[in-house]
């Protein structure tokens, strides 16, 4: 019998919604524990090395960093979200990082502390989506027909777009 899955999270958490993408992808059944980022419980401090969420208790066992939780999804869950193919599989784990780095430019864009700096994330921005977009290959998916862990990764980033407007 597998252990039951907790997920440790925070409403708006991007990389929360990450895991929560692919939980559902893959039909898994977990809990989700939402915490107060502004005042973090003494139990989540200690299972949270770096005080952040999401955090994927397997029974008494904590999985933290999203792209983490995804990887040990796809190693014990069914309904595999990688491409059996090792070279795609790594090119889809760099998109994973690459939509990482989208999610800390999206947070500096918000975070801009002049006009310069809100420019400057502005364009590194839209570099980046333009990037992504001479790599997707077709719709409705980053690799066509079949959702992948990417398309996880990305979901909570196109959340923004309206905001971009």
């Amino acid at each position: 019998m597998s252990a039951s899955l907790r997920l440790i999270s925070h409403k708006l958490c991007p990389y929360v919604q990450r895991a929560v993408i692919a939980l559902t992808e893959k039909g898994v059944a977990f809990e989700r524990i939402d915490i107060d980022l502004a005042n973090k419980p003494d139990w989540f401090l200690a299972v949270s090395p770096l005080g952040k969420t999401p955090v994927l208790m397997v029974g008494e066992h904590a999985i933290f960093e999203s792209a983490v939780i995804l990887e040990y999804l796809e190693e014990t869950q069914d309904k595999p979200l990688h491409p059996a193919d090792p070279l795609r599989r790594a090119e889809h784990r760099a998109f994973i990082e690459f939509g990482s780095a989208v999610l800390n430019d999206i947070a500096g864009f918000y975070a801009a502390a002049d006009e310069t700096a809100f420019k400057a994330k502005a364009t590194q921005l839209e570099a980046r989506f333009a990037r992504l977009e001479t790599r997707v290959a077709a719709a409705p998916w980053f690799d066509g027909e079949k959702f992948s862990l990417v398309d996880a990764v990305f979901g909570p980033v196109f959340r923004y777009f309206d905001v971009f407007d």
